[in-house]
């Protein structure tokens, strides 16, 4: 049966009758790697046993049910739903060990992950999302390098939902549902080079973060316009080790935050800034590995930006913790507070996120993972408070996600999950606060195969 005539069938049908033959896959690998099996050879086994220069060669299908896709409280919007499916093929290459009599190359992966996305219920939802991951790793005697950039072409509509009044004053996190499965450009990078000698190292840095909407903007009330923006940030480290893994460091960063301006709207929150930090990262007792740091944040924003006061000073601050309780059990955490721009433009917003993640395995084939997440965009330091009042705005995320994999044998596996966005507004003395609150619940049953 060809994948155009699966597709034309019920979202969950068409995940039961592929399920149903990813199955049939399933025994029959699982029947040749048993030891009553002969050993495969021949050209079969050429498709089992990809080159050693390819990383990742694997197909994933999943069916998914999304219970409030725009993110609305559904006092006045109904919530809309949908039956996903998701196919995602993964081609991972390393070519270091390609390039012969050298060893100061150790990582030159290229990765690509597109993920086609059907909406069965909402088709203004389907997208393509291509992702495209490099590596670069290299170490020369004292001097070391690393490259890391993510990039992903989101082929979706052009055309953003409208949220009609009161709807339009739903929570800052609701509008990044639709926004993710929008046209658009990203790319994250990250870029180090390092020198050590002695007890001390130089660390030069820097960062990217890119976005480039291109969704329609139109002045029509209700309608979700998002603006194009960007972060650059350069600095160096200058840091000491205090023991064979363990290092303090100071740091110094000036970046530029970028924002476009909305349709109909002069306002933007486009500002440079110069922070500094003290920090330490390393690992204790070989099992916790973390990196603390933070400073002052000393920030100018442009004539344009709504905000009373253009010179601040914030805090800044970024932490991550890995810890192995046992061969079964990791945790980790993360913690980030920074200044930062808004997508729907003109204000700018302190945002805050903590993350704490559990994993354990149950034995090589089975693993469970538990999540929490909590988000906070506070947009007070702006002084937009008249007509729809963009600067009072407090709002909170709550996300819960759990989910278990199992492995049939080294080639086909299942996984499920359960995800709870529960979004809350803080901010008193406004009108409709409850259209500011929704929750959504998002559940997934998919299965992966590995060659």
């Amino acid at each position: 049966m060809s994948y155009k005539r699966l597709i034309g069938k019920p979202s969950l049908s068409r995940f039961l009758l592929i399920l149903s033959m990813m199955v049939r896959i399933a025994a029959t690998a699982h029947a040749q790697e048993s030891p009553s099996s002969l050993p495969v050879s021949g050209p079969s086994a050429s498709v089992l046993n990809k080159p050693p220069w390819m990383t990742e060669l694997s197909l994933e299908l999943k069916e998914s049910y999304d219970d409030n896709l725009l993110g609305v409280s559904g006092d006045g919007m109904p919530k809309s739903y949908s039956w996903i499916t998701t196919l995602t093929p993964k081609i991972g290459l390393d070519l270091a060990p390609l390039i012969n009599h050298q060893r100061v190359l150790q990582v030159l992966s290229l990765n690509y992950e597109p993920a086609f996305a059907t909406y069965s219920q909402a088709s203004e939802e389907t997208n393509t999302a291509h992702r495209i991951l490099n590596k670069i790793k290299a170490k020369s005697g004292h001097l070391s390098f690393n490259l890391d950039n993510s990039f992903i072409y989101i082929d979706g509509s052009s055309v953003a939902p409208i949220y009609p009044t009161p709807d339009n004053v739903r929570s800052s996190y609701a509008h990044a549902f639709p926004r993710e499965r929008r046209n658009q450009y990203q790319d994250r990078s990250k870029i180090e080079l390092r020198l050590d000698w002695n007890d001390y190292f130089v660390r030069p840095t820097g960062s990217l973060q890119y976005w480039n909407m291109l969704t329609d903007q139109r002045a029509i009330t209700g309608y979700q316009n998002w603006v194009d923006r960007y972060e650059i940030i350069g600095g160096t480290d200058l840091g000491r080790r205090i023991s064979s893994q363990l290092a303090i460091f100071m740091g110094y960063r000036y970046g530029r935050q970028f924002q476009d301006t909305v349709i109909n709207s002069n306002y933007s929150s486009t500002n440079n800034f110069h922070r500094t930090l003290i920090g330490i990262e390393g690992k204790l007792f070989n099992r916790l590995t973390f990196s603390l740091l933070g400073g002052p944040d000393f920030r100018h924003y442009d004539d344009s930006a709504a905000v009373t006061d253009k010179n601040q000073v914030n805090f800044y601050a970024e932490s991550s913790l890995t810890g192995e309780l046992s061969k079964q059990d990791t945790v980790t955490l993360k913690y980030k507070s920074s200044r930062w721009i808004s997508s729907t433009g003109q204000i700018s917003t302190f945002d805050s996120s903590f993350d704490l993640g559990y994993r354990h395995k149950f034995d090589t084939k089975l693993i469970w993972n538990l999540n929490c997440q909590v988000k906070n965009a506070d947009y007070t330091v702006g002084n937009l408070t008249k007509g729809s009042a963009p600067s009072l705005r407090n709002d909170w995320l709550y996300t819960l996600s759990t989910g278990m994999s199992h492995d049939f044998n080294a080639h086909i596996g299942v996984n499920i999950s359960l995800t709870a966005n529960l979004g809350r507004n803080a901010q008193d003395g406004i009108p409709n606060a409850g259209y500011r609150q929704f929750d959504e619940y998002l559940t997934s049953i998919g299965i992966f195969s590995k060659f």
